[in-house]
């Protein structure tokens, strides 16, 4: 039916859901074509609502389809042209709205690439819902297809596009060696005890461009590197070359690793280990380190009885104590100091038992994860039950967990080299950052820090236990 009303007011709606390029090219293409239909029909224009690279499926607001619904409710349009049905609604709750509001108002939807829907009949309202129908069928036919496609393109290691990798080119293969040098430099600071922020604050010094620089950066001005964008790149499965989907490594990837396996490993251990306890970048020595002499509970910063004072305090619900921090970094310092000033220091960068064969263990790693997706093909084929899809997949699990857990042992990076060769070790202990000097501690003691004793106001050594760990004892 082609409805030709004098005097008729029509509003266009024109949008395209991905617009890589930002040419705009199928949102003009629409316009043109429904800025025909509305001369064709002989109808006045009253506005034209659109939304350029957004997704109706998605959820997120429209801001053009929103303005075209008042348009209707206000009664200021008696037509509303698109270019096609899935270009106006794409989910059910905006297809409600739509279509009470034209009926409601009494408005008539013209498609371009369709027919001319009139909701003021039952006949028009059951066309409607019927194309309706099929268009939200084929966007779900679709998503399925996509999510599959996705699937199969990480189960083979492949890139699945988007945002440029930080260390490799716009093809997410090619290594771009500037950068994959400064990931490896995040790598070997972070496993030696620089902090995250500590690590952002060096990057931006550096003036070293992230691939989302903020439009407008002015010469001069730092890159926007802070806590988080590095904790992302530290997290990255990609440096590694291994390929990630839905949060979990299921294949080698095809393009370069940047680190080994087990440097990325170590340092994911590490960031996931800062939830028990230990704070991103403490300028006190021993917070979430030391433990209470009483109860065991860590040890954290505050909780002093004076205001500027800096003090530690025991975590536990009791709180046992609360004391001066000064003079317990003091006592610790030099007792680290001294040990790695002995001539035997260098014996504490011998390794306990032999280096593991770290190729085997990603091989072995990567032939575990084959067998778990060869594993979910053969249930799908109906090879396995459901019991023992769950049996063998939890035992393979349990397998590349051990696996991956001896590659974080195997990519930890000695800490004690720079203070060992040194020929000052107590002015190379005051060169290195706070977040260094807490993992030579965590490395080479455990420290307990007891109550003082009421009423004591001088600091007596006896109070601060320092339990050396493996080798590195007296």
């Amino acid at each position: 039916m082609q409805c030709k009303i004098a005097d008729v007011k029509a509003s266009v709606y024109v949008r395209i859901s991905q617009d890589r390029a930002g040419e705009r090219a199928g949102v003009d293409r629409q316009r043109e074509d429904c800025s025909q239909r509305v001369a064709s029909r002989g109808w006045e224009l009253h506005a034209l609502h659109e939304d350029n690279d957004l997704s109706a499926k998605t959820g997120r607001r429209r801001p053009g389809f929103e303005a075209l619904l008042s348009d209707i409710e206000s009664g200021a349009v008696g037509v509303v042209v698109a270019w096609a049905l899935d270009r106006l609604q794409r989910n059910r709750r905006d297809e409600l709205r739509l279509w009470e509001a034209c009926q409601k108002h009494n408005v008539m939807l013209s498609l371009v690439n369709g027919a001319d829907l009139d909701f003021s009949t039952a006949a028009g309202r059951f066309v409607a819902d019927t194309l309706s129908s099929a268009a939200r069928l084929e966007v779900e036919l679709k998503s399925d297809r996509q999510k599959r496609a996705v699937q199969q393109q990480a189960q083979a290691g492949r890139w699945g596009g988007g945002r440029r990798p930080f260390g490799y080119d716009s093809d997410g293969m090619t290594v771009r060696e500037s950068e994959a040098a400064i990931v490896r430099g995040m790598y070997a600071r972070f496993l030696a005890g620089v902090p995250l922020g500590a690590l952002a604050k060096w990057l931006n010094g550096e003036d070293v461009a992230t691939t989302q620089e903020r439009w407008g950066r002015r010469k001069g001005e730092p890159p926007e590197w802070s806590h988080d964008t590095v904790r992302r790149v530290l997290l990255n499965p990609r440096n590694a070359g291994l390929r990630a989907h839905h949060g979990e490594v299921v294949a080698a990837a095809v393009w370069p690793a940047l680190v080994p396996e087990e440097t990325w490993r170590a340092a994911v251990d590490k960031i996931d280990g800062r939830r028990h306890g230990i704070v991103r970048a403490s300028n006190y020595l021993l917070t979430g380190l030391a433990l209470c002499g009483v109860c065991g509970w860590t040890v954290h910063a505050g909780g002093g009885a004076r205001r500027g004072i800096r003090s530690y305090r025991c975590a536990g619900s009791t709180g046992h104590f609360a004391r001066m921090a000064d003079p317990v970094d003091k006592y610790v310092r030099s007792v680290v100091v001294a040990r790695l000033q002995r001539p035997d220091a260098r014996d504490l960068l011998q390794e306990p038992t032999a280096a593991p064969d770290k190729a085997a263990l990603r091989a072995e790693a990567n032939a575990i994860r084959s067998r778990l997706e060869s594993v979910a093909v053969e249930f799908a084929d109906g090879s396995l039950t459901p019991a023992q899809l769950r049996a063998v997949t939890e035992r393979l699990r349990q397998n590349l967990a051990q696996v991956e857990g001896r590659l974080v042992d195997a990519g930890r990076v000695p800490v004690l080299g720079p203070l060992v060769d040194a020929k000052d070790v107590e002015a190379a202990w005051d060169g290195l950052a706070v977040g260094q000097q807490r993992a030579v501690i965590d490395l080479l003691m455990t420290v307990r820090i007891d109550p003082p004793g009421r009423g004591v106001r001088t600091f007596r050594p006896g109070t601060v236990r320092i339990e050396w760990k493996g080798g590195a004892h007296e």
